[in-house]
């Protein structure tokens, strides 16, 4: 979407560029680290939930009103994430007063990842692998760092 110079206006196109790999990764990282402790299935099913959360900004960019948001849509969407490992350390704690450790990792590896994309998105490697990316296309005439233009109607 970037290339063509459509990224969705309440994201910096470079924001919005780093965000979905980054969550996509995260998500396979939980997710694998998960499957090899699947037999240890209190760990198992706490990165699950971890790693489940951190693909569901999408879905959640479109239940919340991200244009009202600007310019604190990601963290936003980020924080709406967290409810679910929250929920879940909140259940263990009614349940048996402690948090499972699991959670930690997990909530830990969540708040890393949006660290890469708050940061990486604002530097000069996050507007250098912009330009790296919309080399030649359409999106290279757009600010990495510029809200698109509000859609007509």
């Amino acid at each position: 979407m970037v290339r063509s110079g459509h990224a969705p206006f309440f994201f910096q196109p470079a924001y919005f560029l780093i965000m979905n790999p980054v969550g996509v990764l995260t998500f396979a990282g939980l997710s694998t680290w998960a499957i090899v402790l699947r037999r240890r299935t209190d760990w198992h099913k706490r990165l699950h939930l971890c790693g489940m959360a951190m693909i569901m900004g999408p879905a959640l960019g479109r239940l919340l009103p991200a244009p009202l948001l600007i310019p604190y849509t990601g963290p936003s969407i980020f924080a709406a994430m967290l409810v679910f490992p929250f929920a879940g350390v909140l259940i263990d704690w009614r349940r048996d007063q402690t948090v499972h450790r699991a959670w930690f990792w997990g909530i830990a590896v969540m708040v890393a990842a949006q660290l890469v994309i708050e940061i990486g998105a604002r530097t000069s490697v996050g507007n250098a692998l912009y330009a790296v990316v919309v080399s030649g296309s359409p999106g290279s005439h757009i600010s990495p760092q510029a809200y698109p233009p509000f859609p007509a109607g």
